[in-house]
């Protein structure tokens, strides 16, 4: 069949039904395009919503195909703790997953947990760095943000070490995270893969008392991560009476193991993750367990999943509620006055401002006041070589401080946030900290395109319920510390592996070579391209991409 041209003279030459009687190669109609597609991969939202910057589409289609090795080395790319994370992270991973509106988000952490315990169960030990070099990092805290840090410089090959003024690494993952969270051998595996790096660590040793930060004179560079060590105080009367404990020294006593002696009633005061952390550990105690909270559920910054077990496992919450004395009997606490408050204008944080009842008032008694009211730093030792703004260390986001050697990330830079939060700045600051070293110039990676909402084509996606976790329901007797959250099995994960779209990555479902009706889409080899001397700009194969891997440009014509 001829590509030329044909042009009938008269209707008789004319066949006498609609054929063509050449093929159409010489209309040339992208010439009508006023609009132009084109294959344009996008960043997940799952993946822009994660603070360590996982790669979720990636280490999902991974483990879709039982590449589980494969999936959990994909991750430690971004995050050493994996199993640690999938338990305890905030997941807001699943806050901006498209799945969210449609038939609730998947179930990312889970898969994360699942894949991190898989890595444990084989024994997969790190690759060791082709390269090493000869200058020596410290790291000034054992917790997520100085592990982090001290497992991407060691990764690169350089020699690190640990500095940690308690008995064991972890910080807040071993001593303020109850084990029914998080298990203390899953922590113990992750940490032992980090240290088998090579990295020396030094614990009992308190930079600020045993050694000063001159005393490190030796090393290149130096990483501050030392979170938040105390806990702020009511400003109370009476504070100092026995039975009024803080928060993080309780559960550091109990997560050490130490005797801790609370009663039968407890009252903690604090409505974010410590606050249920303590509530929970109590209420495995045999304590009977109120919780004041001074604003309403809505405005709690504890994640939600952990205010509702605690509720669930039968913790009292009192919102809108905060106590205004302590009450004590020769020197022992006997009762807590408190006043009822109500929400008012939002103050900087964005929430409402609580503001007391005039003569709204009542006492509980109780053995116990736990205060979880937030955490304060203790970074005093460090002014005297970088710069403190209200006794937190100032640096910029990728751990730059006032003076050229020392970088610092975590909790001791940006206030109590999160450990996945903790584990990116740490990750931040080793990339900076090997940059410089090498007289490099640090260019951050820049944000990718994130898909729209818009993009995506729910009508090619079933409708399949979530996985649920499974749950211990123990919280008194001999196992009442045990893990509450168990964990799917390989074959519930990899029915939620299913659920993902994919959002922005093609996986060669066909449906744009498929549906263009002139045929400009080619496909070689799983590759598509488009031929632009034909595509007419319908945006037809824009509309029918079901996870947004397609973008249109204007031609101005």
């Amino acid at each position: 069949m001829s590509d030329q041209k044909k042009t009938f003279r008269d209707e008789k030459e004319m066949p006498l039904s609609a054929v063509s009687a050449t093929d159409m190669r010489w209309n040339k109609t992208g010439s009508w395009r006023n609009v132009k597609p084109y294959y344009d991969p996008k960043t997940s939202p799952c993946i822009a919503g994660c603070p360590a910057g996982e790669n979720i589409q990636g280490y999902i289609e991974l483990a879709k195909g039982e590449r589980y090795e494969e999936a959990v080395r994909l991750i430690w790319q971004n995050n050493p703790f994996p199993a640690v994370c999938g338990r305890v992270c905030y997941h807001p991973c699943m806050d901006n997953c498209m799945r969210k509106e449609f038939d609730g988000s998947v179930f990312i952490p889970a898969i994360e947990r699942f894949l991190g315990d898989y890595a444990i169960e084989q024994k997969l030990k790190e690759e060791l760095p082709k390269e090493r070099f000869d200058d020596k990092i410290a790291i000034v805290g054992g917790g997520p943000a100085g592990l982090s840090c001290a497992y991407f410089l060691a990764k690169r090959g350089y020699p690190v070490t640990i500095f940690e003024a308690k008995g064991n690494l972890g910080g807040v993952l071993r001593y303020g995270i109850p084990e029914y969270r998080l298990p203390k051998d899953v922590l113990d595996a992750e940490i032992e893969r980090i240290v088998d790096l090579g990295i020396d660590v030094k614990t009992n040793t308190f930079v600020g008392k045993d050694i000063t930060m001159e005393d490190l004179a030796e090393y290149s560079a130096y990483f501050i991560g030392v979170g938040l060590q105390r806990s702020r105080r009511l400003g109370l009367e009476n504070e100092e009476a026995n039975g009024v404990m803080a928060g993080l020294e309780f559960l550091e006593a109990m997560n050490s193991g130490k005797p801790v002696e609370i009663g039968k009633r407890v009252v903690v005061v604090g409505g974010g993750n410590t606050a249920m952390d303590v509530a929970r550990s109590a209420l495995r105690m045999g304590a009977e367990v109120t919780v004041l909270y001074r604003r309403t559920r809505a405005e709690m910054p504890a994640i939600e999943d952990e205010v509702e077990e605690a509720i669930e496992e039968g913790v009292t919450i009192r919102f809108l509620a905060t106590p205004v004395g302590i009450i004590t009997s020769n020197g022992n606490l006997k009762e807590i006055k408190c006043q009822e408050m109500q929400l008012g204008e939002p103050d900087e944080s964005g929430r409402r401002r609580p503001i007391p009842k005039e003569g709204a008032y009542f006492a509980l008694k109780t053995d116990s006041l736990l205060v979880a009211a937030g955490e304060m730093p203790d970074a005093e030792c460090f002014q005297s070589v970088v710069s403190l703004n209200y006794g937190l260390i100032v640096a910029d986001e990728y751990g730059r401080t006032s003076h050229e050697k020392v970088f610092a990330g975590g909790d001791i830079v940006s206030g109590a946030a999160t450990v996945v939060n903790a584990v990116a700045r740490g990750r931040g600051a080793a990339e900076l900290i090997a940059t410089e070293i090498q007289g490099g110039i640090f260019n951050p990676k820049t944000e990718k395109k994130v898909v729209a909402i818009a993009d995506v084509n729910t009508a090619y996606f079933l409708h399949k319920r979530r996985a649920t976790m499974p749950r211990s329901e123990g919280t008194h007797g001999n196992n009442r510390f045990a893990e509450v959250n168990l964990g799917l099995t390989c074959e519930e994960v990899q029915e939620e592996l299913k659920r993902c779209y994919s959002c922005g990555v093609c996986d060669g479902c066909d449906n744009c070579w498929v549906f263009c009706p002139d045929v400009a889409i080619q496909r070689e080899e799983g590759v598509y391209t488009i031929d632009y001397d034909f595509c007419k700009g319908c945006l037809i194969c824009v509309q029918e991409c079901p996870r947004g891997c397609l973008s249109v440009e204007s031609e101005g014509k």
